[in-house]
């Protein structure tokens, strides 16, 4: 059979196929029943699903995160959002041990990826850099670009809710600088280097907070300090090795970083004092939101004006009716 992509996925649609495992948790229901709560993926994105206490007989051993799995199953929706309820899973490395031979297996259709060629976002980031950044802050962030750039081709921008796939934090690094050009023809008297350099470095603290791709989780340090402090220690720790002349831009530049997130709340120890990181935390908020917008957009199965409920976002959202126009005009994963 086929392998049908989770975004393609309908209500009622019945599936024979491969994914990646995600995530796995263990639950029990009301009646004391084990069953699993586990999300599975695909190059598309991610669905959610149920492995009830018959399907979990079945399984001839424990399953765990970035496990190739076979399953059977069929899509529902709970809430407007879709979900597979599975009557089979196994890891494919088992099954093949039993002498399956999984002919349709294929990992190349299981790993999330941005849509964008990578090399190609990596260069217009270099161009930016180059053509917007003056010394010594374009010495500092080249310096940080070439030292982790094997990681930020790769890394994903978080663990589930935007841009949470191979190249994702590439993707929405270089997204964040556009927005901060584009911005600083409209707000020209802040400081341009500072906020073009702290747009690129804001989430550079993600490479250690997270492992890498296919299945980003959190990392010890991650998950005790978290992406602004391993950021911000990154930085200072490379601004220490080049000499960094001018203390005063450094703090000034730092603060961005631990600021970014808005609020003590939100993980930052700081809220944003100056105008340039008051920016930089907007256009990161634009950016990072709005990919969730279009996600949940995209792949919502409620009926209606509107979707269901986002609970990251804390509404549900309008179905616009330019939307229903686009997707008819979208590219299938193939043609990417």
């Amino acid at each position: 059979m086929a392998h049908r992509f989770v975004t393609d996925l309908q209500e009622g649609d019945t599936l024979k196929q491969f994914f990646l495992l995600r995530r796995v948790d263990p639950r029990r229901t009301k009646g004391g029943k084990p069953y699993l709560d586990v999300v599975l993926g695909d190059r598309t994105g991610d669905i959610k699903g149920k492995v009830w206490e018959e399907a979990l007989q079945k399984c001839s051993g424990p399953l765990a995160a970035c496990d190739f799995v076979a399953v059977t199953g069929t899509v529902e929706a709970y809430l407007g959002i879709p979900q597979i309820s599975l009557d089979f899973i196994d890891t494919v490395d088992r099954l093949r041990a039993k002498g399956r031979p999984l002919p349709d297996f294929d990992p190349d259709l299981l790993i999330h990826s941005t849509p964008h060629d990578r090399s190609g976002l990596w260069r217009e980031l270099l161009e930016l850099v180059g053509s917007n950044l003056n010394p010594p802050l374009r010495d500092l962030v080249l310096a940080l670009l070439n030292r982790y750039q094997t990681q930020l081709l790769e890394w994903p921008g978080a663990e589930f809710y935007h841009h949470a796939y191979t190249g994702g934090l590439l993707e929405h690094t270089l997204s964040v600088a556009r927005h901060a050009v584009h911005s600083l023809e409209v707000y020209s008297q802040l400081n341009r280097d500072l906020v073009i350099a702290g747009a690129i470095l804001h989430d550079l603290g993600k490479i250690k907070e997270l492992t890498g791709p296919p299945c980003p989780q959190r990392t010890v340090p991650g998950g005790l300090l978290g992406h602004i402090v391993l950021g911000w220690e990154m930085i200072r720790e490379e601004a220490r090795a080049l000499s960094f002349p001018d203390e005063q831009l450094l703090i000034s530049l730092e603060h961005i970083i631990i600021a970014h997130h808005g609020a003590q709340e939100f993980g930052s120890p700081v809220l944003p004092r100056t105008p340039e990181a008051l920016l930089v935390y907007y256009l990161d908020e634009i950016d990072s939101k709005l990919h969730m917008v279009q996600r949940h957009l995209e792949t919502d199965l409620s009926d209606g004006d509107f979707t269901s409920f986002l609970k990251v976002l804390g509404r549900s959202l309008y179905r616009p009716p330019y939307l229903s126009e686009n997707s008819s005009q979208t590219s299938s994963p193939d043609d990417v």
